[in-house]
């Protein structure tokens, strides 16, 4: 800057200089033509005090061209590396201007992105949405948004962005501003706060549900035992008729069986009668599983894989065997024809990005029991609802809808979680996760 003011100033001296000759050229020219040396003087300071004016200006032009330069430096960084993408649009979608951030989202460069159409890098599956937008942009001259996927054109395995696309038209009418705002990340969030809710929701209906099924179970348990009592002198009465002592046998085998039924209900209100003790599980998933070969008939093989090493777990061995005929007996059912049902064990290690897919679990060590058969498998909208008392995918003269809901309520009763996973025609597993005991 300050030697273009030095050039200045020297070009002002050689335009001095030559005023000054041209001045004695005319005096010579002009014999009667003369300047005093005071005016002379005092021309010369005018044109030496504008000379100075007109350097200051230069100055401040060069400072304000800097300062320009500088601002744009600053108005490009911004634009090119704001944490959104900038798009100008023709009304066709076809990208007039845009600055980096945008061309990271959609993996094309600068210069070859303008001149195509964002459309283009919308996922198929929601064009409709980006065409409706940019349709009510245009007709309704109004800021307006949408959410769609953008992909990669040329490479559809890449990761794409879940984008709000929001456009403005410009003052033109041919053209308008959008902004690209990758949402990814919101929506992920989105998505694991609804199912940690729901999550939370089916375990506090299964807690009232458990609550509501315990209480209820201990007042009809005493009535029972009531009845039972008052049938059971009765049918001790030697003088009545053989007709009455048949029918009074069979008001306690439907006692018996209404028993049965309120045993069930307080295993899954947690409320059962245990006796825990510290064991090896593979020792009694393989007694139980000699017994439950005849009770599933030919058509189904069962297969059992122990885990070496198991670690114990501390759980009433009878609480085993209700899980699993319960589970058997489930899987039978699922099965039309012929099938298998795999049994297996194992040390898992539940860590902390475990439990936020599974909230109702604690980081820990765990041994897992899994059960899986080929059967028909169960449908998403269903297996929610599958450890409810008496809901069924059976018919009504097909089971009692209470064999789940009494494994689900032991494993709940001993700090343990069930995990049920299927697809419709594939098969279901159950994964049943028990603390590891500290107490061996």
């Amino acid at each position: 800057m300050m030697k273009k003011s030095k050039v200045r100033s020297e070009d002002f001296s050689a335009l001095r200089r030559r005023a000054e000759e041209r001045l004695l050229e005319n005096e010579q020219k002009n014999p009667g033509f003369s300047l005093s040396s005071v005016e002379m003087h005092r021309m010369i300071h005018e044109l030496s005090v504008h000379q100075i004016e007109l350097e200051m200006q230069q100055d401040e032009l060069l400072q304000s061209r800097d300062d320009l330069e500088k601002g744009l430096e600053r108005y490009t960084e911004l634009y090119d590396f704001a944490p959104v993408g900038y798009l100008t649009l023709a009304r066709d979608s076809t990208i007039l201007e845009v600055n980096l951030t945008a061309t990271r989202m959609v993996g094309v460069e600068r210069s070859l992105l303008k001149g195509r159409r964002l459309l283009l890098f919308v996922d198929p599956e929601e064009r409709r949405v980006f065409n409706a937008l940019m349709e009510r942009v245009f007709t309704h001259q109004e800021p307006r948004f949408c959410e769609v996927m953008l992909v990669h054109e040329n490479d559809p395995l890449a990761q794409g962005y879940m984008a709000r696309i929001e456009a403005v038209v410009q003052n033109d009418g041919q053209s308008c501003w959008t902004v690209l705002s990758d949402i990814t990340r919101q929506k992920q969030i989105e998505r694991e706060n609804a199912r940690l809710q729901a999550t939370l929701v089916q375990a506090q209906k299964m807690e009232s549900i458990g609550r509501l099924a315990g209480g209820v179970a201990h007042e009809f348990n005493n009535m029972l035992q009531v009845m039972l009592g008052n049938i059971d002198l009765l049918i001790d009465r030697e003088e009545l008729d053989a007709s009455v002592h048949f029918s009074l046998a069979t008001v306690r085998g439907v006692i018996m069986k209404s028993a049965g039924i309120v045993r069930q209900l307080l295993a899954f209100g947690g409320k059962q009668i245990i006796s825990p003790t510290i064991l090896d599980l593979n020792v009694v998933v393989k007694h139980i599983v000699r017994m439950l070969q005849p009770l599933l008939g030919e058509h189904i093989k069962v297969i059992f894989t122990s885990c070496d090493g198991l670690w114990p777990v501390k759980i009433d061995s009878t609480q085993i065997d209700q899980v699993m005929i319960n589970l058997a007996l489930n899987a039978r059912d699922a099965i039309n024809e012929s099938g298998t049902l795999v049994i297996s064990t194992g040390n898992v290690v539940v860590d902390a990005a475990f439990c936020s897919v599974h909230a109702e679990m604690v980081p820990g060590d765990y041994v897992i029991l899994q059960v899986r058969d080929d059967g028909c498998g169960i449908e998403r909208e269903t297996l929610d609802s599958i450890f409810e008392p008496y809901f069924t995918t059976k018919s009504m003269t097909e089971g009692a809808g209470l064999g789940l809901a009494t494994v689900y309520g032991i494993v709940q009763q001993n700090r343990g979680v069930i995990v049920a996973s299927s697809r419709k025609g594939a098969g279901t597993t159950f994964d049943i996760y028990l603390p590891r005991s500290a107490d061996n």
